[in-house]
């Protein structure tokens, strides 16, 4: 599945649009795998060439000498060094080698909990899981729960081919190890007279289970090629699931908003966020909703941002003044670059004194609203000057 703004908006049309923020995420960490293996193989390379000049400048300076008899010491101090240069300063290659194939093994077993962010908020919508709660292990076990197989076979499938696959748990066992309990290591030789070379990673027992020596570069590549198309395959299956729409009911992107200032009589001032219903009075509502402020512009560019509205409203569609109820936020707003749906539960105040209550909680910090993106405001003044304010939307 091609990641661009056609699935960006499909995201958007289905509903699930905070999942596009975990794709990015994915593709992000997968390039950042890419970049540590081409870094691995482009240090190896180094090293070799850097091997084989030491090897034609210890064979000049033998072949410099006069007479039948030439001879050569070589020293530990003698050999290649093997240091690459870093913003000024150079480091050793080794570190770098051990550094860069840990990194890559983490970014690469990132994928997994990155893919498995997108299948929590794509398909389980109000029932899913905290972010932080969320990794492959958990997803794993979650979806093959009765309720969530029968719901989702194709991801259900596609988390067991994982689970079980042996890339999939030598890059777990790895990461583990080196995160847990003690480095693998890395074996880099280079004949000192001959022309063989050699990268492995070292063999290591975890959890009862032997993983065999690995040559670097073969099996970097192995393992990316394994993770991304992993990936593929997973927004190919996701594809399958997430028109169902099973768990995404009760969700608000937009609200409205209602206020005045009156100069003339400043206790009437007050400004109430709302949604609106065609239903006469709460009973009709479900007991949660949940909302993520979204505006697509008219360019095809989304704006998204986590709702700061503690109350909001609720009024009889087609009505001025048929307030019915209120929602009441469950969990404090998010000052997050990671959007998320916010919940929301109905409250036990109903009728116009939800608007009386929220009028009176208004006064104690009282907020007017600007133009923005999210929020459809209808305001009301005799102030001029606070008119043409509102409409700045700084």
């Amino acid at each position: 599945m091609r990641i661009d703004n056609t699935l960006e908006n499909e995201l958007y049309n289905s509903g699930i649009y905070e999942a596009w923020q975990f794709v990015v995420n994915t593709v992000t960490t997968l390039s950042t795998a890419q970049y540590c293996k081409d870094t691995i193989l482009r240090l190896l390379t180094s090293m070799q060439s850097e091997h084989e000049a030491w090897k034609e400048k210890l064979w000049d300076d033998l072949m410099a000498q006069d007479g039948k008899v030439k001879q050569i010491a070589i020293k530990t101090d003698s050999l290649p060094d093997f240091r690459t240069p870093i913003a000024g300063e150079k480091i050793s290659t080794n570190f770098l080698l051990s550094k860069l194939t840990k990194d890559f093994f983490q970014y690469s077993r990132n994928v997994f909990d990155s893919i498995s962010q997108i299948a929590n908020v794509a398909l389980l919508g109000s029932k899913a899981k905290k972010p932080d709660s969320v990794d492959f292990p958990a997803m794993l076990k979650t979806f093959n729960q009765a309720t969530y197989s029968q719901d989702f076979p194709n991801i259900v499938a596609w988390y067991n081919s994982i689970s079980i696959d042996p890339a999939f748990q030598y890059i777990d066992a790895f990461n583990n190890r080196t995160k847990h309990t003690c480095d693998v290591y890395l074996k880099v030789s280079m004949d000192l007279l001959g022309n063989h070379h050699s990268s492995d990673i070292n063999p290591f027992f975890r959890k009862e289970v032997q993983h065999n020596k690995k040559n670097i570069g073969d099996y970097l590549n192995q393992i990316l090629s394994f993770t991304q198309q992993s990936f593929d395959s997973f927004m190919d299956e996701l594809s399958k699931e997430y028109p169902k729409k099973l768990y995404l009911s009760d969700r608000y992107n937009k609200l409205k908003c209602w206020q005045q200032k009156n100069d003339k009589n400043p206790d009437g001032d007050f400004a109430v966020v709302y949604i609106e219903t065609s239903a006469d009075d709460m009973s009709a509502l479900p007991e949660h909703i949940n909302v993520l402020l979204l505006n697509r512009c008219d360019d095809g560019t989304i704006y998204g941002k986590n709702c700061p509205i503690d109350t909001i409203l609720v009024k009889k569609a087609g009505s001025d003044w048929g307030y019915i109820g209120r929602y009441i936020a469950a969990e404090p707003c998010a000052d997050d670059t990671l959007l998320r749906y916010r919940k929301y539960d109905k409250d036990v105040v109903l009728g116009m004194p939800a608007l009386f209550q929220t009028q009176h909680e208004w006064a104690a910090a009282p907020t007017f609203y600007k133009v923005n993106p999210y929020i459809s405001i209808t305001t009301v003044s005799d102030n001029e000057d606070f008119l043409k304010r509102v409409q700045l939307p700084f």
